[in-house]
């Protein structure tokens, strides 16, 4: 499975969400210092800050044994700074990032501008619709989930040949990086259509879909979530998919697979839905913050300390005192929703904000995972504006009431093992259908009986060896951003 976004990063977002830290108007930047008589460079700035706040401080070498001057530019020396923390040999940290201001325009204004869909390979020979994104250029021209694409650019090679083969390499530069495409699509009735979609900006509806399932005596609702927008972008949709559910509601599955993050805050809201009843309001942990010795003990440099909050009187040294002071957040239940079960689906492409929502729940729920492992990323960020970049650098671990939230290497299907042909997802076939493979082993764990879920789809080829069935790792980037800019 590819992207949604053409040359934008995906991302998970944490906390209060103001914006004022990640728009493009970055405020006040740090007036150089001098050692000596020498202008301090932007490099000297960025490795400074990065060491304040990263995470895994300790792992960084001092500025003399490090030579930031010594890279060709910013960006390069973030890169290596990045590959110091280690994991078994390899690279822990395929988190941080630098980014020009499009992640905090995506995730902050819910505004993509792309046509809307994603596409993937059910086998070597079968390219379907994924998703479409509700009112999407893609969506008005009528294209839909499980929709097969026979041509693109009426061109009729597009069998899957590897990731970087010349078939693949087309379809990416056609879904992803154009202006304009072709499809010749097969819906679900057997006919086919030709259709011209334009690349336009849209308000991202991250309800997917949503509807009730009554089965075996239970009223089920199911939620397709895609991305955590700001919240106040997001709301209304959650909240239309909850009325939709009306009362009497037993359980609950909300379906994250191709979520790979976005605002917390947002999370946040869904956890406080979700959540029964008995957690109140402000009494009850959700979750804690954690960062790195030297921001727990108020311990930083003058880079961090002078540096301005964007549109604000107060310095990012100040804001992370603030965090560090204040790391726990509460729940504040919201609606009348009290159910006792809750299912997530999720797959690789689940990640940080999805994560955190599905962690944050299980001290208080019955909590069950399906689907397949998820992204695994318990650690986030925040952008600071430097070097003329937004520099996001790992600098918080967010850990439930229980303290859980060693999920690096991901979270595990809780229903496995599973049949052979129960294992992987089938892109054919349309939201709500009970033989999709996921939805019914998600619905089995709530304890809906094989007999009431009609019949299984056929298994398809398994393309994951391929690496297709997840998105492509340098088009989607999974992350967790701290933007929590107003002192408390």
């Amino acid at each position: 499975m590819f992207t949604t976004c053409r040359n934008t990063a995906w991302v998970a977002v944490i906390s209060l969400f103001v914006l004022g830290a990640c728009k493009k108007d970055h405020g006040e930047p740090v007036k150089p210092a001098t050692d000596g008589g020498t202008a301090v460079s932007s490099q000297d700035s960025m490795y400074f800050i990065f060491k304040d706040e990263y995470l895994w401080n300790d792992v960084i070498p001092d500025s003399a044994t490090f030579k930031p001057n010594s890279y060709s530019n910013a960006k390069a020396m973030f890169t290596a700074l990045q590959s110091y923390k280690k994991d078994n040999g390899k690279n822990l940290d395929h988190y941080s990032f630098v980014d020009k201001g499009t992640v905090a325009g995506e995730i902050g204004e819910g505004i993509a501008g792309d046509f809307g869909l994603d596409v993937g390979y059910n086998s070597t020979s079968d390219l379907r619709i994924v998703y479409v994104y509700p009112g999407s250029p893609a969506y008005q021209q009528g294209i839909r989930r499980s929709w097969q694409i026979t041509a693109v650019n009426n061109n009729t090679s597009i069998d899957y040949d590897g990731d970087e083969g010349p078939n693949v390499t087309r379809l990416v530069n056609a879904i992803y990086y154009s202006n304009n495409v072709t499809l010749t699509l097969k819906k679900p009735d057997g006919t086919s259509t030709t259709v011209t979609v334009n690349a336009a900006q849209y308000n991202i509806n991250p309800v997917l879909y949503s509807s009730v399932l009554n089965l075996a005596g239970k009223k089920i609702g199911y939620l397709v979530f895609n991305q955590f927008i700001a919240k106040e972008k997001a709301k209304a949709n959650i909240d239309a998919a909850f009325t939709g559910f009306g009362s009497g509601v037993t359980d609950l599955i909300v379906d994250l697979r191709y979520n790979g993050g976005g605002a917390v805050e947002t999370a946040q809201y869904l956890a406080n839905l979700i959540a029964p009843v008995s957690v109140g309001t402000n009494k009850t942990l959700m979750y804690k913050e954690y960062f790195n010795a030297s921001l727990s003990n108020h311990q930083y440099s003058r880079f961090l300390g002078n540096k301005k909050v964007p549109g604000a009187n107060y310095t990012w040294g100040q804001v992370f005192d603030d965090w560090v002071n204040n790391p726990s957040f509460y729940f504040e239940k919201e609606g009348s929703l009290d159910i006792p079960n809750v299912v997530f689906i999720g797959t690789a492409s689940t990640a940080s904000a999805s994560e955190l929502l599905i962690n944050i729940l299980k001290p208080y729920m019955n909590v069950k995972l399906v689907g397949d492992t998820t992204y695994g990323k318990p650690v986030g960020f925040v952008a600071i504006n430097v070097a003329g970049y937004d520099m996001y650098a790992v600098s918080l671990w967010s850990k439930n009431s229980q303290g859980q939230g060693d999920y690096f290497h991901g979270m595990f299907p809780t229903d496995l093992p599973v049949a052979a042909d129960e294992e992987h997802e089938d892109f054919s076939k349309d939201w709500g259908s009970t033989s999709e493979v996921y939805l019914r082993r998600a619905l089995k764990q709530l304890g809906v009986p094989e007999s009431a879920l009609g019949r299984k789809s056929p298994s398809t080829e398994n393309l994951r060896t391929l690496k297709v069935n997840n998105a492509i790792p340098y088009q989607r980037f999974k992350g967790m951003i701290e933007t929590r800019i107003k002192l408390r």
